[in-house]
């Protein structure tokens, strides 16, 4: 892949647990930095899709986002983090790394955006 494909701004949110004035614990996304990236569209069957559970309907997105490998992104797991794209935070459902050239890896993500409650706010 050529440096010129990631021409996207993507930000990287990690989940911290902050006590509030009372002692309350309260999990928060809180972007810890921001990154270049490639962007496309799910190839898979699907990729946009809505989804009817419990009376509900979901606006499910899944994106691809080729990102450089490095020390701080190989960190990056599917539990602690997720990124914004555009205005969207998207859950990361999987990470791909590149064992052989060490230079890109894949982040499989899907949004939950329309009738949607997230757990951690």
């Amino acid at each position: 892949m050529e440096i010129g494909n990631l021409n996207q701004r993507i930000a990287v949110l990690e989940n911290h647990v902050k006590k509030d004035a009372i002692g309350n614990h309260k999990a928060r996304w809180e972007e810890v930095f921001s990154l270049w990236a490639s962007v496309t569209v799910g190839n898979t069957v699907g990729s946009a899709i809505e989804d009817t559970g419990a009376g509900v309907t979901k606006e499910i997105q899944k994106i691809e986002v080729i990102i450089r490998q490095t020390p701080q992104t190989k960190r990056m797991g599917s539990t602690v983090y997720r990124i914004r794209f555009d205005g969207i935070e998207y859950d990361i459902k999987g990470v791909v790394p590149n064992y052989k050239t060490q230079d890109y890896m894949k982040l499989i993500c899907e949004s939950r955006r329309a009738g949607a409650k997230d757990d951690i706010y």
